[in-house]
């Protein structure tokens, strides 16, 4: 409590020192589709989709952050995770396989491979990212985000349990714009982006190209190569054309692309001792005293391929009524080495080479009547279809002392899991105005799902055998096939919602509301029995949220809040161990708990003078297990008493930007935010090992530019305190018994040059 205390009090004492020049943080809203960001005093109508229709923010019954292109840039954000410390209740990271780790109020997954579906879904221009590695975007070209804080499983549907976030591209313009951006830092990272759009044949067809390239080194060393770890290369790009028949009629095509081609995957530190079998005798590797130390053998593959297509089409078929259709096809190739012991021997060396493919597509009618009912119903289908080839080297790991090689265990194993997923839903959204200022809001979805997996095994003897180093071709003759494992299931889930707002006065809003999440059960990608691969159940939530929308000093000050209670049932979670038998490694992934949380949400944007703009969050969070079931010691042991992973109790920001002319020509901007995050388990064992301790993050820039804000020159920092962050950690003590820390950034700063026309 004492490190927490004087944690917050290193944070105070910065920003206060700062707060006379800095910026906007977490924009808890922003003005329909422009790239400036809202002005509190300018009584700007804020207007967000997160019912999938136009409303004001403040008119929404929904806890909802929402950032747009400034907002953005002025958190530096150029992934997903640059939008994690100015939103409560928010964690969303990158993972040990370049996951998106995204957890709301304590609801979320942190598992990798594709049978473990996301609990917070990630949408592109209302297009779902199936796999979470794909889900953590660069963020460029970028209208807004709107992070959806609660389970959204009436009009987002399914992997929605605890919330949406919602990427919003730019439109075509009507005039010709362009944006370039390009700047150096330190670890070698070099950065460019742009993005050009206008009119291509009159007033009736438009377009839009943007594109985006990082390029760094990694942040750690890697003893045993003499080179750095978890390097990044980046190419992203989009491209949209907008045909405009008529005022009434738009087709919107869009096309995206991200290629990412490291030189090495992100590798763990060992946070405890481990030892293993060098093919003489037993050799221990102490642990790592440093967290930006790795040494291991198994890091040399961490490719990416994603792209997609989708057409929205949209019909106002009345004043009143208006047809959408969003049609949509992805496709993503994911290959990876990861070492999963932390050592420069194959102790547990992991192979993942992963195809996917996605079609969805989603019918929606909308009615509006100002002041009367609004609707919002539809139709919605979507496919995935999965096939990861994966390996384990693992020679030298030891049993009970010994070498496994002296059980006559593998001592490398292939499986080819595929996996087939169809999902159909129908759902409704409505409100109704009972009297000027009430209004009472329900919808319910209904969705049938079903999925089929089947798994392939070969297992190998020979410790010259090395599916990392050279992959042997599967099921030939090499190896020893295993059994083949398969299955299918069903699943139906009803999500209703309902919620009641009163209009206190035409500045203030208050409402409460319940609504129910749900996520599919599955198959477990890594069992090897017909026992491990019966099917695990859906998750349920049932959420109850109260809050308030307000205004004050004539909109000089918007203050929000919100309450809830969880009531989180069946939850899906991995545990790692050894066979009680046997002592080798053993996955188990199971409905094995429930939980409950309650807590409270407040955000504020305030603009106490025309050059200062204030912004602040504040997240209280109080999770429990009320049981949980999971392998120790080879054993199910009930650990409710466990603290639940990334659901931290407290976490706040603080922001100012400061912006003011120096001369006719030149403006000066100061802009600084900080944050604190209380201690959180990084893994599901909560191991007192891997907990990150409560830590304050604070980041700035200095900026000059012309007036217009045409062009900018800009010196950022971010993590100015160096604090060297666990962002994830793996127990696997039981075997081969070690564990494992992933570490975010370090200290990072750059220097970037704007151009806007």
């Amino acid at each position: 409590m004492m490190k927490n205390a004087r944690g917050r009090a290193r944070l105070l004492a910065a920003l206060c020192a700062t707060s006379a020049m800095a910026h906007a943080v977490p924009a808890m809203a922003q003005q329909e589709m422009q790239s400036a960001e809202p002005r509190a005093e300018e009584g700007h109508t804020i207007v967000v989709t997160a019912r999938r229709r136009e409303e004001s923010l403040q008119d929404v019954p929904i806890a909802i952050s929402a950032f747009d292109a400034e907002s953005l840039a002025n958190l530096q954000a150029d992934t997903l995770s640059g939008i994690q410390y100015a939103t409560p209740n928010l964690y969303l990271d990158q993972g040990d396989a370049g996951n998106a780790v995204i957890y709301i109020r304590g609801v979320g997954q942190n598992d990798s491979l594709a049978f473990a579906d996301p609990g917070v879904g990630v949408y592109v221009d209302d297009v779902f990212i199936a796999r979470s590695q794909a889900a953590f975007l660069e963020v460029f070209d970028v209208e807004r985000i709107e992070v959806l804080r609660g389970p959204q499983g009436t009009l987002y549907g399914r992997n929605t349990i605890g919330g949406a976030i919602k990427f919003v591209s730019t439109r075509p313009t009507d005039d010709l714009s362009a944006y370039m951006e390009a700047g150096v830092g330190n670890f070698g990272m070099v950065t460019a982006r742009g993005r050009i759009s206008g009119p291509l044949a009159g007033d009736g067809l438009k377009g839009k190209l943007a594109a985006a390239y990082t390029k760094r080194d990694g942040f750690a060393e890697n003893s045993v190569t003499g080179r750095d770890d978890g390097d990044v290369e980046t190419l992203a790009g989009r491209v949209s054309l907008l045909f405009e028949p008529t005022d009434r009629v738009e087709f919107l095509l869009s096309g995206d692309v991200r290629i990412d081609r490291p030189d090495t995957s992100r590798s763990p530190v060992r946070e405890t001792s481990i030892t293993g079998f060098d093919g003489t005798g037993n050799v221990t590797f102490p642990a790592s005293n440093d967290p930006y130390r790795v040494d291991v053998n198994a890091n040399g593959l961490s490719d990416q391929t994603g792209y997609g297509v989708a057409l929205t089409s949209r019909f106002e078929a009345s004043d009143k009524v208006t047809l959408e259709s969003i049609t949509a096809l992805r496709w993503f190739d994911f290959d990876l080495n990861l070492d999963t012991d932390g050592s420069p021997l194959p102790i547990l060396d992991i192979l993942l080479l992963q195809e996917q493919e996605q079609f969805s597509q989603e019918l929606r009618v909308t009615y509006e009547d100002p002041g009367g009912l609004s609707l919002t119903a539809g139709l919605y289908y979507f496919h995935d279809d999965d096939t990861t080839f994966s390996g384990v080297d693992n020679g030298a790991a030891t049993l009970f002392g010994f070498p496994v090689t002296a059980f006559g265990f593998p001592t490398s194993s292939l499986a080819e899991t595929r996996q087939v997923t169809d999902s159909y839903a129908i759902f409704a959204d409505l409100t109704y105005a009972l009297t000027p200022r009430l209004n009472l809001s329900a919808g319910a979805r209904y969705t049938w799902e079903d999925r089929s997996s089947a798994r392939l095994f070969e297992n190998f003897f020979d410790p010259s055998v090395s599916v990392i180093e050279n992959t042997p071709d599967f099921l030939t003759g090499v190896g020893v096939p295993g059994t083949p494992i398969s299955g299918e299931a069903s699943f139906e889930a009803f999500t209703p919602r309902a919620s009641i707002s009163y209009e206190v006065s035409p500045d203030a809003m208050v409402y409460l509301s319940a609504s129910r999440g749900f996520k599919s059960g599955g198959f477990d990608g890594r069992a090897n029995t017909d026992f491990g691969f019966r099917p695990f159940r859906p998750e349920y939530v049932w959420s109850y949220e109260g809050g308030a929308k307000t205004s004050w000093l004539d909109g000089r000050l918007v203050l929000n809040a919100a309450f809830f209670y969880n009531d989180y049932t069946d939850v899906q979670v991995t545990s790692f161990g050894s066979d009680p038998v046997t002592g080798v490694f053993v996955s188990l992934f199971t409905n094995a708990a429930s939980s409950r949380a309650y807590g409270a949400e407040f955000e504020l944007i305030a603009r106490p003078t025309d050059e200062l703009t204030l912004t602040g969050s504040l997240g209280l969070l109080d999770a429990e297990y009320r049981e949980f079931d999971i392998l120790v010691g080879g054993a199910v042991t009930d650990v409710s008493d466990r603290r639940p992973v990334n659901a931290p109790d407290f976490n706040a920001s603080l922001g100012a930007t400061w912006r003011r002319p120096i001369s006719d020509n030149l403006a000066l901007t100061i802009h600084v935010d900080g944050s604190y995050r209380s201690e959180v388990a990084t893994e599901i064992t909560d191991s007192p090992v891997l907990r990150q301790p409560g830590y304050e993050r604070i980041n700035g820039f200095v900026a000059l530019g012309d007036r217009d804000e045409r062009w900018e020159l800009r010196a950022g920092v971010e993590n100015l305190t160096d604090n060297a962050v666990r962002v994830q950690g793996f127990n696997l003590a039981d075997f081969p018994g070690v564990q494992l820390g992933f570490y975010g950034a370090p200290a990072t700063y750059d220097l970037r040059f704007i151009l806007r026309f």
